[in-house]
This record gives C-alpha cells, sequence and structure tokens, in this order.
C-alpha cells in the first residue's frame, strides 16, 4: 500500500544498536580498540541508525521535494517537517561521531545550509538538487563503518535518482555522466553480486535484478540518443528500486544457514533464547515450537519522528509522517526473513512496492492505530520463503487492487468511516 510519496523503499543496510552510539577515529581523535576504531564507535559493519537516518531523510526530502512524475508537485510542508528530522538526526551523528570523512560530512552541512534556504523560497530545483546531495555523501560516510554491500551498489542508489533529476531540469549532460558512472559502479559490482545471488533465495527478484539493471543502463543510452526526458526519468526510478533490491541482497543470510544462537534460532518454551531475545512461538506448526525473535514487540507500530524512538535493535527504523506519509510516523524493522525473523507481536510482510518489513501483528482494526487511518490488513506471506509468521498487520487499506499484492484484490475501495471497506481479500 504504497503512499503519496512513493520514490521512498525500505532500506535494507543494517543500522546500528544503539542511536548515538559513534565516534570514529581517522587518527585525529580518540583511542582505537582492537577492532582500530574508538569504543564509542566499533566499525564492525553496523551502520549508527542516526546516520542511516540521514540517508533516509535526505530520501524523503528528494520525494517531498520531487514528487513523482509528470506533475513533480513539491509538498513544502512536508519537506520542511523532513529537513527537520534531518538536522536533528545529522547534528546526533557529528556531535557523537566528529571523526567521519570529512569531505562527506561537508556535503552534508552545505546540502542543509542549501535545503534551508530553497524550502524557504519554495524553489524546487535548489532543493531538490541540496535533497539527493545528503544521498550522494552518504557512500563515503557508510564505507566508514565498511559495510558488507560494496561502496558502488551503495553509490548507486542516490545516482540513479541524480540521472532522473539531471534530466527533468534540462541538463541531460550531467544526466548522460551521471548514467557513464552508473556503469562504472555497476561493472564494478557486478562480480560481488554474481556471487551473492547464488547463495540467498529469499530476496525477491534477486536472480533477475542484474538483468533489470543492465536494461535500465541500455534503455538510458537510447533515451539519450532520442533525447527522451520521460523515458530517462522512468529509468531512474525503476534503477533506484533496482538498487534496493541489491541492497537487501548483501544483508540476506545464506540459503544454508541454520542459526544455533541468536535472531532466528530454533527454541521452545523449555529452551530460553540469547540475552535479548524471546522465544515467538507462532513460528511452529505445534504452538510450542518457535524462533527466537527480539524482545522489542512494544515497539513495532508506535508513533515515531526517528529511528531513535523505535528501540535499539540494529533493524529498528522509523517511517515518518513527512517523508514516508506514515500517519504519525511507524516503528518498524527491516530487513526481515525467516531468520531475521521479527519481535513476537510483529510479522514480516511487504508493503506493496517496498520490501519486507516488520509490521505490528492484528486480528482486528481495534489493534491498530485507527484514529490514524491504520486498519488490519491482510497480506501473503509465501513469497519467496514463507515469511511472516502472522499474515495480517497494522497497515494501509486498500483503494485499489493495485494497494494489494497479487492475487489479492480490494473489492471495496477504502471509505472513510467504513470498517468493512479497504480490505485486501483472495
Amino acid at each position: 500500500m504504497i503512499k503519496a510519496f512513493p520514490f521512498l523503499s525500505a532500506v535494507a543496510l543494517t543500522v546500528a544498536a544503539a542511536a548515538v552510539g559513534c565516534g570514529g577515529n581517522n587518527g585525529n581523535s580518540g583511542s582505537p580498540d582492537m577492532a582500530g576504531s574508538t569504543a564509542s564507535c566499533p566499525r564492525n559493519g553496523i551502520i549508527p541508525a542516526d546516520l542511516r537516518d540521514v540517508e533516509r531523510a535526505g530520501e524523503g526530502l528528494v520525494s517531498t521535494t520531487f514528487n513523482t512524475a509528470p506533475t513533480r508537485t513539491a509538498a513544502w510542508d512536508r519537506a520542511a517537517t523532513v529537513s527537520s528530522i534531518l538536522k536533528q538526526v545529522w547534528g546526533r551523528t557529528t556531535s557523537a561521531c566528529p571523526a567521519l570523512p570529512a569531505m562527506a560530512a561537508k556535503q552534508v552541512d552545505d546540502a542543509i545550509t542549501a535545503l534551508d534556504a530553497a524550502i524557504s523560497a519554495k524553489d524546487q530545483k535548489k532543493a531538490v538538487y541540496a535533497a539527493n546531495s545528503v544521498g550522494l555523501a552518504c557512500p563515503d560516510l557508510f564505507a566508514y563503518f565498511m559495510p558488507d554491500a560494496p561502496k558502488e551498489i551503495i553509490r548507486m542508489d542516490a545516482v540513479f535518482r541524480q540521472v532522473g533529476i539531471d534530466a527533468h531540469f534540462g541538463d541531460m549532460a550531467a544526466s548522460k555522466a551521471s548514467t557513464a558512472s552508473l556503469r562504472t559502479d555497476w561493472n564494478n559490482a557486478k562480480a560481488a553480486v554474481a556471487a551473492r545471488v547464488p547463495t540467498c533465495h529469499r530476496v525477491s527478484n534477486t536472480g533477475s535484478v542484474a538483468m533489470q539493471i543492465e536494461t535500465s543502463l541500455t534503455n538510458l543510452d537510447a533515451a539519450y540518443r532520442a533525447s527522451d526526458v520521460a523515458t530517462v526519468e522512468t529509468e531512474s526510478d525503476n534503477g533506484a528500486l533496482e538498487i534496493d533490491t541489491l541492497e537487501l541482497l548483501f544483508d540476506c543470510p545464506a540459503d544454508s544457514a541454520v542459526p544455533m544462537t541468536g535472531v532466528g534460532a530454533a527454541c521452545d518454551a523449555s529452551k530460553k533464547c540469547d540475552t535479548g531475545f524471546d522465544c515467538d512461538t507462532a513460528w511452529g506448526s505445534d504452538g510450542v515450537s518457535g524462533k527466537c525473535a527480539p524482545a522489542a514487540s512494544n515497539k513495532i507500530g508506535i508513533s515515531c519522528t526517528s529511528t531513535a524512538d523505535c528501540g535499539t535493535d540494529s533493524r529498528s527504523a522509523c517511517n515518518t509522517e513527512a517523508g514516508d506519509a506514515y500517519p504519525g510516523g511507524y516503528c518498524f524493522m527491516e530487513p526481515c526473513n525467516d531468520i531475521d525473523v521479527c519481535p513476537p507481536g510483529s510479522t514480516c510482510v511487504a508493503i506493496g512496492g517496498e520490501l519486507p518489513g516488520c509490521y505490528k501483528s492484528c486480528t482486528v482494526d481495534s489493534e491498530c492505530r485507527t484514529a490514524e487511518g491504520y486498519v488490519c490488513q491482510l497480506f501473503l506471506t509465501t513469497q519467496p520463503k514463507g515469511f511472516g509468521p502472522k499474515d495480517h498487520a497494522c497497515a494501509f487499506p486498500c483503494t485499489s487492487d493495485n494497494d494489494c499484492q497479487a492475487p489479492l484484490k480490494c473489492p471495496t475501495p477504502y471509505v472513510a468511516g467504513n470498517a468493512s471497506s479497504g480490505k485486501c481479500t483472495p
């Protein structure tokens, strides 16, 4: 059930276990620990939550200022709110982590200054360029923490957006140059992607995403020859979604993974899970056996303005009201699957057009935040590996069949005040 600004998608890179625990050591501050980083900033492949929110806010600002083709109408009030969130999470990041790469940090600082002026003046072009500049800075900021995903893949996310932005505002030469850089990054990353794809079938579309990226790049080349701006913008959006799949691929447990401890390990009422995990027996067909899951069920589905509101699990995230069009904000977790399971009381489902995330389980609407428009919605839990464990979660009502996962249908479009409307059905 994609909302008013579908440019945003659920992201897949792992966030930190704490909202502010980043320090850092580039040889000019702090004392390195055994891993070569300060104790307050372990560079262990986990992106700090506030820094992850910096990228989300940058994407949200592109979404709210650029919106969707063909109208591209900016939502300035929402943009101002997301800009405020960006300042908060970036301020916490730089305060706790002063040794981030200087050039990338300055790029975010400059983007925030430009956004203040552009949003105040309602200057769409300057606002969109400044917003995406935040995303373009993130690859270097993220690389500081040494995540599994290749830097090229992280960079391609923002560059695909830049391709469409340049074309829309009439700079086809810059758009073409960005596409050339995409091709270079893709050529450098495709071997790592090809090696990863056979290890995981928990992420939909990984088997064909490489070909889809090739097709997008080929279509972009043809669009430049034809001076076809509309196609450039379309392939820009397509490419960003394709990169989302690749990001999730690098967080995916291998097909052979059978965890003995931690998240996803088998458990039952007589076997306790590791500290910080509960045994979710909803996964067991016998009602006794289950899987060890994060002990954070009270956070999933609550309102939020940033990830700091959503707990300290490394997958916690906040879908905000302004940037993601979730009324009141919505705490969830990403990514999720049958090993990276959700906390008890929540379930792994895919909102229309997005990647799987943990949403609050429910059986009736009253268990959801109905005053803000959420309903107990039906989802499929069988693609590709039987995610769940429940098939109902607090989410958006449907307004058309496109809001439901095929072959589910929306027989009665949502009507405010009509409790039987907006429900996907088999």
